[in-house]
């Protein structure tokens, strides 16, 4: 992580209230990592619990939680910039987003896109990846088969010769087993984008197995760890 990197995160946790009430401040120590796929280049600010079990939250896990579920929008900006700041290589012209698997007039994906675009100075095109049908939300799933047949089909593009030839970002909040987001891709690559960069806020610890046998590794539905939020009524913890 680059030392501006660092500074920015650092004054965004520092900047943000307390889950506590006590008036203390979480510390950055974010080290953006990778998202395996087959996209040429996919990043995530940080891992989104801190612990194996995945029953505590990481700092950018907490500040992630705090926009979707508590009603922080303002962190929207702040994440989407962290986002557009590791997106390093070759600058995307597109920003794109997941749709929600639930209908409602709060999208995280889409804010956080719309932020990470104004930063990068790029157009963002809201809805341009669209549900064709019904789908489950993925943290219902375990393991990998589940996932991708849940996905399966369920992406389409809307006017394609918006992102065709250009380079494309396509932003989550979450990363989980990757089945959501290789999906998008596939849609968008079928739709003649020239690069395709992903990337998210947090990636969970969802552990594949051996890819080649169609399956992840057996685990727990991943859900959002405990914590002192409350879900809006209407808002589903749409994670992927």
């Amino acid at each position: 992580m680059t030392m501006g990197m660092r500074h920015m995160l650092g004054g965004l946790l520092h900047r943000s209230p307390s889950t506590n009430g006590t008036g203390a401040v979480l510390v950055a120590e974010l080290e953006p990592i990778p998202l395996p796929g087959p996209w040429s280049r996919g990043i995530a600010l940080g891992m989104h619990a801190q612990d194996a079990e995945g029953t505590e939250r990481s700092e950018i896990g907490e500040l992630l939680a705090r926009f979707k579920y508590v009603g922080q929008r303002s962190l929207a900006r702040m994440l989407g910039e962290a986002l557009a700041k590791v997106v390093v290589g070759r600058r995307p012209e597109v920003v794109v987003h997941i749709p929600s698997s639930r209908r409602g007039s709060f999208e995280p994906a889409c804010e956080l896109a719309r932020s990470a675009a104004r930063s990068l100075r790029v157009r963002c095109l809201p809805r341009f990846i669209a549900l064709t049908r019904k789908v489950r939300p993925q943290k219902d799933l375990v393991s990998l088969s589940e996932k991708k047949e849940n996905v399966r089909g369920a992406f389409k593009v809307r006017r394609a010769e918006l992102i065709r030839g250009r380079r494309v970002l396509i932003v989550d909040d979450v990363y989980d087993s990757g089945a959501t987001l290789e999906e998008a891709w596939r849609v968008v690559d079928e739709a003649g984008a020239a690069d395709i960069t992903v990337a998210a806020v947090t990636r969970t610890r969802y552990q594949r197995g051996d890819p080649s046998a169609g399956s992840g590794s057996p685990r727990a539905p991943f859900r959002t760890p405990k914590g002192p939020f409350r879900v809006p009524e209407g808002q589903s913890r749409d994670d992927r």
